[in-house]
């Protein structure tokens, strides 16, 4: 099959050199060069939602009208020595590599000529097929008859990629030796020359010996080609170079900025983002994220004197009206640790119950007032347990979430059902496992998690009267020529009713109020849910306004567990946020103004006032003490054990008929 395709090429080349030879302008015509000139192009530049310049992405360049003669000469000799009698096709070198190709039986040798890579990297992929390589040669083509050989020579010397994100010469020339391309002595060209092969390859911070043999390769088709005499190649082998470390990343909220990368090469390929000319307006609001940097920054710092042994955060803020992203935060420093914690999944803890006590009201299953059972007992194989002995028996559903008991949470998925819970979470944007399906999902336990991103956008159906819009971060991709090539859909699915909506927001409210959230609290009205893992390897809080819905976690990136005595949502996770939106607020930099809440100082529910550390809030709890909310189990039940809708009736439990206390009832009078 690959002589065959070998065959088909040679036949296709033959056809096209007869074609470039004899009808050079239609060839021109045909390819568009005639049409096309030469621009440098700027890098690709990021804006902020308000239209100011957040950073660059893609290749750097620095378009230099001249090259040392000697550069030039090792360009020319190295890449392609028939440059100046060839018409852009050099049918030796592609005789050449057809027959290695042919000996070896793959594609690994191109033949290309310079005129053909520029034509490749100005217009075509890197892909090795043979259909691109019938598009090079017409290419190449036609540059040869519009440019003289001095002209190709410059625009590949600008172009050329050089490695740490250089595109020509004059870049490489300052990026690896701080020197303008005209100042180089002979070894560094040799150097730069030997790199243009494989530049992420041939690396001196990594692989300086191995590019020390590539320049060795490099002097010696000099000398062969009598360019320099074999004396003066072995004194510029052993000539001392100084590489310049490679510059840090350096752009503005490099979490962001490399999750964006990624974005844009899935929306306008690596070619068209890295040569640049594109303009990226973004969702991300300047303010938001400087806010939500700094409080992360300075909150894992403190981490240490405050009792907890955690050592990354992250942070991600969306419009709950829109699902544009306003602030994603990945980590606290970049440096250090480059993965981006705000896009990964982790094992969510209690941080999922609203999201499906949300399912249970809306498929009423439950109201707010109902009363479930909080008896510790066995749900057909799978046995969750409240922390202390002096959990009440009966809550409301208000309380069980508020205190977030973990049996009521349990009765409550149990009630509504496992596929219908999941069914619910997939129109929230969650990504579900065949292993999820089972009834430790209710505190958390998951074969992979939820990412921060997914949890924020989860939650923005309670501000959003029960609206899911799905997140997005790119407003619009505008190129050069100042033509839209992107804009976003408006993509939203009600998944709750906004009664529904509006119940819940109430319940998130009191978790701040009077529960394990009270280290959130700010001067205005605010829900969300803390949630830790077992082992505290999760720290969570979720929390939102009208307008912003702001997902933290904290905890260790390595998934050790976050040791200290304040290794909990509560007390790790909220106080980022509070820090966050108190400075958005002192910025003015939230869109609505909302009623200042009152905070209650002592418990009303009468089931929250029988127990003392039951009605503590997180960060009151004691070094070897765990509320309910933290005391999370991540074990997953046989998934054929009860948990699974049974009939359009509902779950049968594996146990005998309980009283009618442990039966869900409407609370009189309220």
């Amino acid at each position: 099959m690959i002589l065959v395709g070998i065959l088909a090429f040679a036949l296709f080349f033959l056809l096209s050199l007869f074609v470039t030879q004899s009808t050079v302008k239609v060839v021109q015509f045909i390819t568009g060069i005639n049409n096309w000139e030469y621009t440098v192009k700027e890098q690709t530049v990021v804006y902020y939602s308000d239209k100011t310049e957040m950073g660059r992405l893609g290749y750097k360049k620095e378009y230099s009208h001249d090259y040392p003669v000697f550069l030039q000469q090792a360009v020319v000799a190295v890449e392609d020595r028939r440059f100046y009698q060839h018409n852009g096709l050099d049918s030796r070198g592609i005789g050449r590599a057809l027959w290695n190709n042919i000996k070896t039986g793959s594609k690994s040798e191109g033949g290309s000529t310079i005129t053909q890579q520029l034509a490749r990297t100005l217009f075509l992929s890197q892909e090795k097929t043979y259909s691109r390589k019938i598009k090079e040669v017409f290419i190449a083509a036609a540059i040869e008859d519009k440019y003289s050989k001095e002209g190709i020579l410059n625009l590949y010397l600008n172009e050329i990629y050089m490695g740490r994100g250089c595109s020509g010469m004059q870049c490489a020339a300052q990026s690896y030796f701080g020197k303008d391309v005209m100042d180089l002595n002979e070894a560094e060209i040799t150097l730069l020359v030997g790199m243009i092969q494989a530049p992420e390859y041939y690396v001196p911070e990594s692989n300086m010996e191995v590019l020390k043999k590539r320049q060795v390769v490099v002097l010696e088709v000099l000398v062969e080609q009598g360019i320099i005499t074999h004396e003066e190649a072995q004194a510029i082998a052993i000539r001392d170079v100084y590489f310049q470390p490679a510059a840090s990343y350096s752009d503005q909220h490099p979490y962001y900025m490399a999750y964006l990368n990624e974005q844009l090469k899935e929306l306008v390929g690596v070619k068209r983002l890295y040569q640049g000319g594109l303009k990226i307006y973004t969702t991300i609001d300047h303010s938001m994220q400087d806010a939500a940097e700094k409080s992360v920054t300075q909150n894992v710092t403190s981490f240490n004197y405050r009792g907890i042994g955690a050592k990354d955060a992250a942070l991600i803020s969306i419009d709950p009206q829109n699902g544009a992203i306003r602030a994603m935060v990945g980590g606290s420093n970049f440096k250090v640790n480059q993965l981006n914690m705000a896009v990964l999944p982790r094992q969510p803890g209690s941080a999922i119950k609203p999201l499906y006590y949300a399912a249970a009201i809306n498929e009423d299953i439950i109201t707010p007032n109902a009363v479930l059972n909080n008896k510790s007992r066995d749900f057909g194989g799978y046995s969750p347990t409240n922390y202390g002995s002096d959990s009440p028996n009966k809550v409301t559903v208000n309380e069980a979430l508020v205190r977030s008991y973990n049996v009521a949470s349990v009765e409550v998925l149990n009630q509504l059902g496992i596929d219908t819970a999941c069914r619910y979470l997939q129109n929230l944007g969650i990504s579900l496992e065949d292993g999820d399906k089972s009834l430790a999902l209710a505190l958390g336990g998951m074969e992979k998690g939820i990412s921060p991103l997914q949890m924020a956008s989860a939650f923005g159906v309670f501000p959003a009267q029960g609206w899911f819009y799905s997140c997005y971060t790119i407003n619009s991709i505008v190129d050069e020529n100042e033509r839209v090539v992107y804009s976003p859909e408006n993509n939203k699915n009600r998944v709750i009713d906004a009664r529904t909506a509006e119940l819940m927001d109430e319940i998130l409210k009191n978790v701040v109020r009077n529960g394990t959230a009270a280290n959130a609290r700010i001067s205005i009205s605010s829900g969300g849910k803390t949630g830790t893992t077992s082992d505290s390897r999760d720290l969570w809080y979720i929390g939102y306004t009208i307008d912003l819905v702001t997902a933290v976690w904290v905890g260790n990136s390595d998934g050790s567990a976050v040791s200290g005595y304040s290794a909990f949502g509560g007390t790790a996770a909220a106080p980022i946020w509070r820090d966050y939106m108190n400075s958005l607020l002192y910025k003015g930099a939230t869109y609505t103004p909302q009623a200042e809440i009152e905070i209650e100082e002592e418990q009303t529910s009468e089931e929250g006032s029988d127990s003392d550390d039951d009605s503590k809030p997180e960060e009151t709890t004691p070094e070897d003490k765990v509320p309910d909310d933290e005391a999370v189990e991540e074990s997953s039940p046989d998934p054929n054990t009860p948990g699974e809708e049974a009939s359009p009736e509902g779950i049968e439990y594996q146990q005998p008929t309980p009283p009618q206390d442990d039966i869900i009832t409407e609370m009189s009078g309220e």
